[in-house]
């Protein structure tokens, strides 16, 4: 598990963290990487988690945020939430800063704590390369986090 930091898993967090810094995230196996963001998402600190996710749409390729994130909206008007509701400023996915694309992430989750899990798994409307890799490479980021490789003063250590 990836929250809280455990040290014994320490090659782990390496592991991750390197994979991000070499862009070679998409090679972390699909499962493991998913039981990571999950557990990432559901025990790390809220603020935390929402650095992280905007830290990582800040780097990835507008037309793939722009997917993911109408994936999310949909699935949250398909629940019946209105996706304004998490405080964002833009709601068209193609134009939304990563800060929204961010606060839009945790909202869902916050809702839907399996929410990404049902879009972004197998058999989901995201269940795509695209999202395997997002979250794998928010996993591999929040390695690099816990590692105060983050690049910012937002590590737990």
């Amino acid at each position: 598990m990836m929250w809280p930091y455990n040290p014994n898993n320490a090659p782990m967090y390496q592991n991750y963290a390197q994979a991000w810094d070499q862009g070679t995230y998409h090679q972390i196996p699909e499962e493991e990487a998913r039981q990571h963001y999950q557990s990432f998402v559901q025990n790390a600190p809220p603020q935390m988690v929402q650095d992280v996710h905007q830290q990582y749409y800040e780097q990835m390729p507008p037309q793939q945020r722009g997917g993911l994130l109408q994936g999310i909206m949909n699935a949250l008007t398909q629940r019946g939430y209105d996706p304004r509701q998490a405080g964002i400023q833009e709601t068209d996915p193609y134009r939304m800063s990563p800060q929204d694309a961010a606060r839009l992430t945790g909202y869902a989750q916050q809702q839907q704590p399996d929410i990404l899990h049902q879009i972004l798994g197998p058999g989901g409307p995201l269940g795509s390369t695209g999202a395997k890799l997002a979250v794998a490479g928010i996993a591999a980021l929040a390695a690099k986090q816990f590692l105060g490789g983050g690049g910012g003063n937002n590590s737990i250590f």
